[in-house]
């Protein structure tokens, strides 16, 4: 929200180029922090500037705080702290699951969606449930991290929620909400090539129950499959999407799986053989929600020739309250739940959470099970998203603002892991010093490895 499309520059308010100014000190005054080195190329922080997270409770979006923007951090794998930070400011909205950019296969390019418009008003009395349906649709080139561009903007469709791409990089699917442009066919494709965006059309899902919720749309990581998370009737459909001419139609593959309320995210092991789904049961009326879990279903998990493939829940297990976030290891042994605990709640009120969490298990390949390894409280307000590093042993955490301080920045916080399911020391995620101030708002990440 608040979009300003411009060249690259750091953001023009007096509050936030302090914040940028301090930012860059770090950069210069961070050492070498061998045993927290990120492995990564870029990690990629979209903020929204324009709302407190008790607006989810309340309805009153709060006080501005500068600017969305998309944060561009280029790491050398050789320290804990990124070598440049770079900010495009990019209207978005936190408003739908964190699942609002994405990167190509070679990460080349990322793709940004704008679920929610801009403010239609000032002051801190505004109304989320006022704010207009987004329709912008950007594509940035990352060539250069440091120089990060917008190469396109088109209008979309009215509210889309989450953006994925194909493995072969053609491909760009949209999950649009039921209130934008998503009543009768939820589903949008794009073609991609060379940073351009065309053909968007909406595709008919089969079976699809017009006005139900597509929550989450997610490409396979090896094959032209999606992972359709319909959350009005708590139910993953798996489709196949075929060419026709130069549209598309979609073919279901397999049963359709039965999993949790409240869903919101749904991400792949790196050979697609198991689908790993979050979810917050319903709670009771007039009762804030207590607990979340995480599912892993295993696709086509008794294979026979000719036959449709069958999938199957293997693991059901708990995690921290409300799992909005979820992110898998490259090396596909380790999962991690973003828990937002009760962080959203507006000040003064006595159900408001002190801390958030991070929910860790272990992952068996073969089999797709789940083995807990605890969940982990820190100091965090809404954070929705986290991503692992090439290694496999550290975590970006994105942290939405301060607890006490609704005018704050928010932060990038930095884990490691540390143990192993069977050896001395056991299994869990221990919070690293290093934490990086960026635009308060911050709730989705990506990363190019």
């Amino acid at each position: 929200m608040r979009a300003f499309f411009s060249s690259v520059r750091l953001l023009g308010t007096a509050s936030f180029m302090l914040l940028a100014t301090a930012l860059q000190a770090q950069l210069v005054a961070q050492p070498a922090l061998q045993n927290d080195d990120f492995q990564a190329k870029i990690l990629l922080a979209l903020s929204d500037a324009d709302m407190v997270p008790s607006a989810y409770a309340d309805d009153h979006l709060g006080p501005v705080a500068g600017t969305d923007v998309l944060s561009v951090l280029a790491f050398d794998g050789q320290r804990a702290a990124p070598t440049s930070v770079r900010t495009l400011p990019l209207s978005n909205s936190v408003t739908g699951p964190p699942a609002a950019v994405t990167t190509t296969p070679d990460g080349r390019y990322a793709i940004v969606i704008e679920t929610r418009g801009p403010r239609l008003a000032s002051g801190a009395d505004v109304k989320l449930s006022g704010l207009p349906n987004g329709r912008t649709l950007t594509v940035v080139d990352l060539r250069d991290p440091q120089k990060p561009r917008v190469v396109q903007q088109l209008v979309g469709p009215a509210r889309a929620v989450s953006v994925s791409v194909s493995a072969d990089g053609t491909l760009v699917a949209l999950a649009v909400h039921p209130a934008g442009d998503g009543t009768t066919a939820p589903l949008w494709l794009y073609h991609l090539a060379g940073g351009q965006l065309t053909g968007g059309v909406a595709v008919p899902i089969p079976g699809w129950t017009p006005g139900d919720e597509l929550v989450h749309a997610l490409f396979h990581p090896t094959r032209p499959l999606l992972a359709l998370t319909n959350v009005t009737r708590h139910r993953v459909l798996m489709v196949e999407v075929q060419p026709v001419g130069q549209q598309w139609q979609l073919r279901p593959w397999g049963n359709e799986i039965a999993i949790e309320a409240g869903t919101l995210l749904s991400c792949f092991s790196s050979d697609g053989h198991t689908l790993f789904v979050n979810g917050t049961p319903a709670p009771p009326p007039n009762k804030a929600p207590q607990g979340g879990a995480v599912l892993s279903i295993r696709l086509d998990a008794h294979p026979v020739p000719s036959q449709a493939p069958v999938h199957e829940v293997v693991s059901r297990l708990p995690t921290g309250t409300i799992p909005e976030g979820l992110t898998i290891s490259p090396d596909g042994q380790l999962l991690v739940t973003v828990n937002l605990e009760h962080t959203y709640l507006p000040l003064g009120n006595p159900a408001r959470g002190r801390y958030a969490s991070l929910s860790l298990f272990a992952v068996d390949a073969a089999s797709g099970q789940l083995t807990a390894a605890g969940t982990f409280a820190f100091d965090g307000m809404l954070p929705e998203s986290a991503t692992f590093d090439a290694s496999s042993r550290r975590l970006a955490v994105a942290n939405f603002g301060e607890l006490d301080n609704l005018t704050g920045p928010g932060h990038l916080d930095f884990w490691r892991v540390v143990g192993a399911v069977s050896g001395p020391e056991p299994l869990r995620l221990v919070k690293t010093a290093y934490s990086l101030p960026v635009q308060r708002g911050v709730h989705t990440l990506a990363i190019v490895r």
